[in-house]
């Protein structure tokens, strides 16, 4: 119903998007679990949750890993960069240690 503006469809808007993206998180998820020829569907998927949801961790999550297990540590570490500045500026806020956990075991590799 792209043409309604009643506060309930804006409410199952706001559903749906939680919905589309909670569910790309567990593809990823997936994808990253599986590895290997996943890999590359875990980044894109990785990119897209930060697209769709840049204040939510878990994408940036997800594609510092993948970037990582394609050895691409530096773009990896971008994202983490990436993070911090968007959750600095936008909520006043450091990073989750869980991603700084997965930030800081990329700078052991």
């Amino acid at each position: 119903m792209p043409s309604e503006d009643a506060p309930w469809v804006d409410e199952q808007r706001r559903r749906l998007e939680d919905v589309h993206i909670r569910a790309i998180e567990a593809y990823a998820m997936a994808a990253l679990g599986i590895g290997r020829t996943e890999t590359p569907a875990a980044v894109r998927a990785g990119r897209e949750l930060v697209r769709l949801a840049p204040l939510r961790e878990s994408g940036y999550q997800v594609l510092m890993q993948a970037l990582a297990r394609q050895g691409n540590v530096a773009e990896a570490s971008r994202v983490y960069t990436q993070l911090c500045e968007v959750l600095g500026n936008e909520l006043g806020m450091v990073p989750s240690r869980e991603c700084r956990a997965v930030y800081e075991s990329l700078l052991r590799r």
